[in-house]
């Protein structure tokens, strides 16, 4: 990792927050604090931290629901979560392997070495760069890594690499229209013709679900990516 790393603490009671943030800021990382549930959330998506810490007891949205959302974005299903909590039951602590938390700690901080190895440890798993997700235009996630795509905070879908492949053009300059010829030759390599293009559009646009119209279709040329459809769902 280059340079400091980012780790977002997101709990409600102040002298909780405030201590935990000036503690991280004297191990030498960059530290944010957010005292809410959505305002974590927020902060996280425009941050893109290196670790995220949660209380699970929040007023608009829970420390587990927030683990759930960030661990099901393809822009921040790699950071790793750490649950740290006064509410530290055997149930808190199911749901938290059930959400994908990295770790839980119960509060009082007692051990601050104890806390600072685990930080460490975290940190050492990497980041949101490890996922190689990209995002465009805010609405549509693209992980080359993994071939699947997400729009908005919506359950990621794998795709075979063809198909990905496609989408992936299309997402290179959204709402710019890609002939078939340029398929043919990025895709496939010129071992197709206009038919299977369209044969395989179609079932791209069926693994989208909803998002599968943002695919338009552009006659007699090709198609071109409708980001406008995307914000709409």
């Amino acid at each position: 990792m280059n340079g400091p790393s980012v780790v977002v603490v997101v709990e409600d009671e102040t002298e909780m927050r405030e201590m935990l943030l000036e503690f991280l800021r004297a191990s030498g990382h960059v530290a944010h604090g957010a005292a809410s549930g959505r305002e974590g959330v927020d902060l996280v998506l425009r941050l893109r931290p290196h670790l995220v810490i949660l209380d699970i007891a929040m007023p608009d949205l829970d420390g587990l629901a927030v683990c759930r959302l960030l661990k099901a974005d393809l822009r921040t299903r790699r950071v790793p979560v750490m649950i740290l909590t006064s509410n530290a039951t055997t149930d808190n602590r199911i749901r938290a392997v059930e959400y994908a938390a990295d770790h839980f700690m119960a509060k009082p901080v007692s051990d601050l070495e104890e806390f600072s190895r685990w930080v460490r440890a975290l940190l050492a798993r990497g980041g949101p760069a490890a996922g190689g997700a990209r995002v465009v235009d805010g609405v549509l996630t693209l992980s080359d890594e993994e071939l699947v795509a997400a729009v908005g905070l919506g359950k990621p879908v794998a795709l075979p690499a063809k198909l990905y492949a496609v989408l992936a053009l299309l997402a290179a300059d959204p709402g710019a229209v890609v002939t078939r010829e340029r398929l043919i030759s990025e895709v496939w390599n010129n071992a197709v013709r206009d038919r299977e293009v369209d044969v395989a559009v179609s079932r791209l646009r069926s693994a989208l679900g909803p998002a599968g119209n943002a695919v338009a279709s552009v006659h007699g040329r090709g198609y071109r990516l409708d980001l406008d459809v995307l914000r709409r769902l």
